[in-house]
């Protein structure tokens, strides 16, 4: 018998109608003969009464300081409850369904309260329950350390729950669902008649995680990568193929277009030429690792708003001066390593131009290009760049 690990979002264990959609294809999955895990994040979202936001709020309420390991703890509720819900509804259906927690189900992480790795997972809790015909529903975003602190996994945490179980269980493949069928090659509220991607490699899936796509969390796809695991996102709500992410690359030579913004540009000018040591510590303020170049004596990086006084600290030390501006928003296009890297950029950098976006700077590497454009721009760039490779 075969083994799946079905992914949940809040939106899908929310409300008793959208957990119907679930149990829909949790008894498609054991009707073709699968046993099924399932994992869960916290229900809703910001402003819900279990959403993780939620829960935090009340520690922020009690004052400043919160700390770290009480509110992993507090966060890690949210799944928790989601978990009880849906084993309980499964158990009113008919089915055979246990909740467990992260820890129960074997997952130790490190230390890094807010943001752990997962180190390893004992799979045999969540093996003896299959083996009694249950259907296992898992807490995702959480696991344990091991001197048996709770911990959370961060931003996509139960993405990378559902994934990481899914190799250390063996499973034939891992379903995510999530409230649109698959991953476009862009927002659809940006672009709504964005292409919808049958297959898509797990490297493309990273570079458009790393750049600011809301699709799987770039550790559940590296993840999956190293388990040699397909996962496919779909829709809970209707039966559609979805996307499938894999060895295989897609067939587009543009297959992501991803926005990131609110971010601040600062911009570096020397009296003499950057050394190599100096783009190394640029690198490291750097919000995305990458340094956009203009010249020799002239450096481009993105940051965060709180980190221009580490800017300021940084251009004294490197004896130049910095300028900062707000309200930025980088524009990467994703596309297979294989494909001309200055192709793509001339096309692009021609239809910025023919749609009157002014380009601040730009970043060619081997498998996506990055522009950056002042934040008014940002929507108008992805159109422009969207029209340019799929009209």
């Amino acid at each position: 018998m075969g083994l799946i690990v079905q992914k949940f979002g809040g939106t899908s264990v929310k409300s008793a109608e959208n957990r119907k959609a679930v149990l829909g294809h949790i008894l498609r999955a054991k009707e073709k003969g699968y046993d099924v895990v399932v994992v869960v994040s916290a229900m809703g979202r910001m402003g819900d009464p279990y959403a993780t936001d939620t829960l935090i709020e009340l520690l922020k309420a009690q004052g400043d300081k919160v700390c770290p390991k009480t509110q992993d703890l507090i966060m890690s509720c949210g799944e928790i409850i989601s978990a009880c819900v849906m084993a309980s509804y499964l158990e009113a259906q008919g089915i055979k369904a246990e909740a467990v927690t992260g820890f129960q189900a074997g997952i130790v992480t490190t230390e890094d309260f807010g943001n752990a790795d997962i180190i390893k997972v004992d799979p045999e809790p969540i093996t003896e329950k299959l083996r009694e015909g249950k259907v296992v529903v898992v807490a995702g975003f959480q696991g344990r350390t091991e001197k048996n602190d709770i911990t959370t996994l961060g931003r996509g945490g139960s993405d990378t729950t559902a994934v990481v179980l899914g190799g250390y269980l063996k499973a034939d493949f891992v379903e995510i669902y999530t409230d649109v069928p698959g991953i476009a090659v862009t927002d659809p509220r940006v672009v709504p008649e964005a292409l919808f991607i049958p297959q898509i490699s797990y490297e493309e899936v990273i570079s458009m995680a790393e750049n600011g796509a809301k699709v799987i969390h770039p550790r559940a796809v590296i993840a999956a990568k190293k388990f040699n695991l397909q996962v496919r996102v779909k829709s809970t709500f209707d039966e559609s193929d979805g996307t499938l992410v894999g060895p295989e690359a897609s067939d587009l030579i543009v297959s992501g277009i991803s926005i990131t913004k609110g971010i601040t540009m600062a911009k570096y000018e020397g009296e003499k030429a950057f050394t190599n040591d100096d783009i190394t510590k640029l690198q490291r303020l750097s919000k995305d690792k990458t340094i956009y170049d203009d010249d020799a004596r002239q450096k481009v990086i993105l940051i965060d708003e709180a980190d221009k006084d580490a800017a300021k600290s940084l251009a004294k030390e490197l004896n130049a001066q910095v300028a900062f501006f707000d309200n930025m928003s980088k524009v990467s296009a994703v596309y297979e390593n294989t494909i001309n890297s200055n192709i793509i950029d001339e096309k692009i950098t021609s239809s910025l131009c023919n749609d009157e976006v002014q380009l601040i700077a730009k970043k060619v590497l081997t498998n996506y290009n990055a522009y950056i454009v002042e934040g008014n721009n940002a929507e108008k760039s992805v159109r422009a760049i969207y029209k340019a490779f799929f009209s």
